[in-house]
């Protein structure tokens, strides 16, 4: 009979469930040039995060050793597709938005559209580039290394170490939310998102242990969601900021070279700033929405009342305790 999670070694963990990422980003690889698969680059992208995220969490630990060649590049191939993915959940923002939006509207999302369209193309294809080079000999050099991992004794529980780790992880998001003051605190606002990533990556091999981690790890997940909502807002604002002002800089070049070519040019607002004032007032009244629920859901980190529904807290002490069983 197999050990239960907690009591087995950490080096042999940490091991088995690195192959199991590993083979997860290796099924995504191919998908990425499939142009039907709108989620390959994305499914590619979560396995190379959560490796890294799962590397890192037990990397101070005796016996976890990951050359530190191969952490770096599997940063570097984590990180190479961040500009490709923005501007692809950018574009599905404007496409989800424009039904909704008004014949001013509308046309500012039509300029922006078809400009930061080429662009994602151009990200994408440097993405590939650098992904086709260096992926391939990350997956074998990392393989052997996670697999000699997998075979190793010794080192201590895993269940002791994760407890550790989540007990650490907790306290940081506890002081991170109480560093909240305002819905334009974008730094402060973003930390508890990654932190709670983080805690989600660290209960997800003990999913199947016990119905607790589940729970649990659904109650971060509910967290990390109402961050991340808020968190593409805003990355959204300075975007549609920039977006308005290339739009007015192209319009002013294009009247200055009919000026001096001799033709006449007026000196009118750009076309779409209208537009663009709309999305802008619009997406500001989200923005102070979702900051709301943030802080409600924030709230859920905190002791539950005694006799109320578990909060997210409860379920992260309870996690521990499971974790810590003897």
């Amino acid at each position: 009979m197999s050990k239960p999670l907690h009591r087995k070694r950490l080096n042999r963990v940490v091991g088995r469930q690195g192959l199991v990422l590993l083979a997860q980003a290796r099924s995504a690889w191919p998908r990425i040039e499939d142009p039907e698969d709108s989620e390959g680059l994305h499914d590619f992208r979560v396995a190379l995060r959560r490796l890294r995220s799962w590397l890192k969490a037990y990397r101070g630990y005796p016996g976890v050793a990951i050359p530190k060649t191969q952490r770096r590049r599997l940063r570097d191939l984590a990180r190479a597709t961040n500009e490709a993915r923005d501007g692809e959940v950018m574009l599905a923002w404007l496409e989800a938005e424009r039904p909704s939006l008004g014949n001013a509207e509308r046309g500012a999302v039509d300029w922006w559209s078809e400009r930061l369209r080429a662009r994602v193309e151009a990200d994408y294809a440097e993405a590939r580039c650098v992904l086709e080079a260096g992926f391939p000999g990350l997956d074998r050099e990392l393989g052997e290394t996670l697999a000699a991992l997998a075979k190793k004794g010794g080192g201590p529980r895993f269940g002791e170490a994760t407890a550790r780790e989540l007990a650490a992880l907790r306290e940081t998001l506890t002081a991170e939310i109480a560093a909240i003051d305002s819905p334009e605190s974008q730094e402060a606002l973003h930390r508890p998102r990654i932190t709670g990533k983080r805690i989600r990556y660290l209960l997800k091999p003990w999913k199947w242990e016990a119905p607790i981690f589940d729970e649990a790890e659904k109650a971060m997940k509910a967290f990390q969601d109402a961050f991340g909502v808020l968190h593409d807002d805003l990355v959204r604002e300075p975007a549609l900021t920039a977006a308005a002002a290339a739009h007015a800089e192209e319009e002013a070049r294009e009247k200055l070279v009919l000026a001096a070519e001799g033709e006449e040019a007026r000196a009118a607002a750009p076309r779409h700033l209208r537009g663009f004032m709309g999305l802008a007032r619009a997406h500001r009244e989200r923005r102070l929405a979702h900051y709301d629920r943030v802080l409600e859901v924030a709230r859920s980190a905190g002791p539950g009342d005694q006799g109320g529904p578990l909060t997210l807290a409860d379920w992260l002490e309870a996690a521990l305790a499971a974790m810590r069983v003897d």
